[in-house]
């Protein structure tokens, strides 16, 4: 059977040799196989050639007057080693070939040779090509994604460490589950998750459990036909079928009521979902992944949290440490959020003074990075060229308010009234906690979920509070 190369057509071979009848009729049968062929008749003009047209593959000429083949070739390696040489030789097993060979030939051919031979040997030259930058496309694409994670979340030994275990993670199928104090980064690991993936081409949907009412998730997740309830309009697509075959990721797992726990691990189980108001079930191929900021096992515990679900959940788990954890990232998470927030207030800061620094360092972040985003973003509002110690505003904003509606309060105890304690941290509690609710509801724009999340509480519990104390949106 006839060799053939149109698998590779458009690749480009450099031909290598002093004579021009060889030269001519190697580029004529090349390109009557669809290859972009070039000439060179010495070894410098080859350089130059290899140098500027980048070849896929080069046939190159053992004996030539001036540089030789093998010294050609090694120069081309110096250049690019991912390109296969060829040589041709006139005297098959000559010293110089082998040479050739052991310093690093693909193969070579001997003179004179069938046409078929050499589109047999180039054949598989390019096809060892086309594999060599497949992995380099692969690695150089794995080194991306881990470098973003260290972009985006430090340098230290143990984010490293930390970034090498999702990139293995990602290349299995398997559920994973992110445990970690809010704001230290489950997100972002959530997404390199997907992106490192197999699944990095298809969908990936998030939803926050924390966000939603019971009503809202089962909807979102699972979707409803059009006579689910009365106002179902045409049915709405659940997240599942929107994501099959990529990734959905459930943030604060841990908030999912026990009836859509109990929906969800039914879903994982048949690999298949049911809208609401059909009996009918939709087959999917989805990977989860899930994140919790809260213990599991003390849920489980308390029966709030379904052990079935939990192994099921927890094929692989993550954990991400937090930011006090981690303290030798903090230099370089604050200088890069300088810099985005110079990019957003057209500011020129160009970075701490040793005394700021000091602070950033020996303060715990309870919020973690999120919290130290924000506060060096107020930083930088106000900072000219540097950021000092007394520009960095550590204290959270609900200390503030506990502060500020209790000291007065405080001012005016009768410490005579014969209450205890524990008397008097009852009386002052529901005050100090509608004060919070109420400051914190103003600052998102009485945004329920929002400020449900600055809180650390669950969307119902922000709910029921809201009603407790009548708090209610002036401007509605």
């Amino acid at each position: 059977m006839e060799a053939t190369l149109d698998k590779y057509k458009g690749m480009k071979v450099l031909v290598v040799d002093d004579e021009e009848q060889m030269c001519f009729l190697l580029k004529r049968m090349f390109e009557k196989n669809g290859l972009l062929a070039m000439v060179a008749q010495d070894g410098e003009t080859a350089l130059e050639r290899f140098r500027k047209d980048d070849p896929d593959i080069v046939v190159l000429d053992v004996l030539m007057p001036g540089l030789s083949g093998r010294e050609t070739m090694l120069h081309m390696r110096q250049s690019n080693p991912e390109v296969p040489v060829i040589f041709m030789t006139g005297l098959a097993g000559v010293p110089g070939a082998v040479d050739a060979m052991k310093s690093g030939a693909f193969d070579y051919i001997a003179k004179p040779f069938e046409m078929a031979e050499m589109l047999d040997v180039v054949g598989r030259g390019l096809e060892e090509r086309l594999g060599r930058r497949k992995h380099a496309s692969l690695s150089e694409e794995r080194r991306q994604q881990q470098d973003e994670m260290l972009r985006l979340m430090g340098t230290s030994d143990v984010i490293i460490e930390l970034a090498s275990i999702v990139k293995r993670v990602a290349r299995t199928q398997f559920d994973v589950l992110i445990t970690g104090e809010r704001g230290a980064g489950k997100s972002i690991v959530a997404r390199v998750l997907h992106d490192a993936s197999v699944r990095s081409q298809q969908p990936f949907v998030a939803i926050a459990c924390d966000a939603q009412s019971e009503v809202q998730l089962d909807r979102e997740l699972f979707g409803y036909t059009a006579t689910a309830f009365p106002d179902a309009g045409a049915g709405h697509a659940g997240l599942f079928e929107k994501a099959n075959g990529g990734t959905v990721y459930i943030e604060e797992v841990s908030a999912m009521p026990l009836k859509i726990q109990a929906k969800l691990l039914h879903t994982l189980q048949n690999r298949s979902v049911a809208r609401l108001g059909s009996e009918s079930s939709i087959p999917i191929d989805i990977r989860v992944i899930c994140s919790t900021s809260r213990d599991l096992i003390d849920m489980m515990e308390e029966k709030s949290f379904r052990v079935d679900l939990y192994y099921r959940l927890n094929e692989y788990s993550v954990h991400i440490p937090a930011l006090r954890e981690r303290k030798t990232d903090i230099p370089y998470l604050a200088s890069r959020f300088i810099q985005q927030a110079n990019k957003e207030l057209s500011k020129e800061v160009t970075g701490f003074t040793p005394r700021a620094l000091d602070k950033l360092i020996s303060f715990n972040w309870p919020n973690n990075v999120a919290q130290l985003r924000a506060v060096v973003r107020r930083a930088v509002l106000f900072a000219d060229d540097f950021i000092s110690a007394e520009q960095l505003d550590l204290e959270m904003a609900p200390e503030r308010h506990i502060t500020a509606v209790i000291a007065p309060e405080l001012e005016e105890l009768d410490v005579d009234q014969g209450l205890s304690l524990k008397d008097h941290v009852r009386k002052h509690t529901s005050q100090i906690e509608r004060q919070i609710l109420l400051e914190t509801l103003k600052r998102t724009g009485w945004n329920k979920a929002k400020a449900a999340r600055i809180l650390q509480i669950d969307y119902k519990t922000m709910q029921t509070k809201v009603k407790e104390y009548r708090l209610q949106d002036p401007e509605h």
